[in-house]
């Protein structure tokens, strides 16, 4: 039932229930996430608590992490499976930073979710140089780009989100942003892309255990926001099968 301010506790919507969250950092010491097999497996157990049911590890692939190559990442998925097998049903694809790194990580071939949807950020401060034509060599070269969590960019005005919907690359919500935990800006625009039906997947974005727990905890949303998160949820299944 909706309270009194028309919200919904998240916890309480039925929406995680048999989720496929898309973009999480829990393969554990490749990146800024998950420190080691422990925290990873206390996060997993939460998120199968709440009804989670398949999860793909995106760690960050960007100039600086030099070792996290496709082949280095496939390596240490398929460790950490069968050392530390989970009831969450486990994948692999990666988040690409649009950096100078990245023609020849794209080179090397591109962690995906089903071969061609590939997820991709920027700098939070600004764009990469040539920013719509990476964007547009992707999509000849037969990707899809999922831009992940666009609320969070700075330098993003409402006609850059206009250009991204109208040019067909995919925006990824990340969850968390509707709870206010990247601060009130990313919340508004959150909810405002929510509300043009501008995003077309979902995420938590998961690095820690408490504050994706803390997040959820917090989050209320709306009898309309509830129901274009569930279309959400089902373009994550999609994307999986």
């Amino acid at each position: 039932m909706f309270g009194l301010f028309g919200k919904k506790k998240i916890l309480k919507s039925g929406l995680l229930e048999g989720m496929t969250d898309i973009h999480c950092h829990l393969l554990p010491a490749v990146d800024d996430g998950a420190e080691n097999k422990d925290e990873a497996l206390q996060a997993l157990r939460l998120m199968e608590s709440i009804g989670v049911q398949r999860l793909f590890f995106t760690p960050h692939v960007m100039e600086e992490l030099t070792s996290n190559r496709a082949d280095f990442l496939q390596e240490r998925f398929e460790r950490f499976c069968s050392e530390q097998p989970a009831s969450i049903e486990l994948r692999l694809a990666a988040e690409y930073m649009l950096d100078p790194a990245f023609s020849e990580r794209r080179k090397e071939g591109l962690l995906t979710f089903n071969g061609t949807h590939v997820l991709v950020e920027t700098s939070y401060l600004m764009p990469p140089l040539g920013f719509r034509e990476i964007l547009f060599d992707l999509q000849a070269e037969g990707y899809q780009p999922i831009l992940a969590h666009p609320e969070r960019y700075r330098y993003m005005s409402p006609e850059d989100y206009d250009w991204l919907f109208e040019h067909g690359i995919a925006l990824q919500l990340n969850l968390m942003s509707l709870a206010g935990t990247y601060g009130p800006s990313p919340l508004r625009r959150a909810e405002d892309l929510l509300a043009k039906s501008y995003y077309t997947f979902i995420g938590s974005d998961c690095h820690r255990r408490d504050v994706y727990e803390r997040s959820l905890q917090h989050l209320k949303v709306s009898k309309a926001q509830l129901k274009a998160l569930n279309l959400l949820v089902e373009n994550n299944k999609r994307l999986a099968q």
